[in-house]
């Protein structure tokens, strides 16, 4: 029986390079081809083109029409909610819940 001479090797790396060239051969075949035809462009082809600066601008803002300035005060709403130093409810839940940072009254001085 005749001996194996270390040919496998060889085989498995032209194998390896034979297909990484017929891969890249399948992607140029693929891809080749016109990219100056223009058939359906989707929303985001027509912002990319946009943002290129490869469409024309739009046409420039009008200005604002400036409105008349009122001389008369505003008056500021008045809150209708609750007070929660004169609501005995709202500051007994404060202080069940630990949330009042009221100090207590100053001791008089013995002065």
């Amino acid at each position: 029986m005749a001996q194996k001479s270390g040919g496998g090797w060889f085989w498995l790396l032209v194998g390896i390079l034979a297909g990484i060239a017929m891969t890249l051969a399948a992607l140029l075949f693929l891809n080749a081809g016109s990219g100056d035809v223009v058939e359906n462009q989707s929303l985001a082809d027509e912002a990319a083109a946009s943002a290129a600066g490869q469409l024309p601008e739009a046409p420039a803002p009008v200005a604002p029409v400036q409105a008349e300035t009122r001389t008369d005060p505003v008056p500021v709403p008045h809150d209708a909610g609750l007070d929660p130093a004169s609501d005995d409810q709202i500051a007994d839940d404060a202080a069940a819940a630990g949330m009042t940072s009221r100090a207590p009254p100053p001791a008089p001085r013995g002065d």
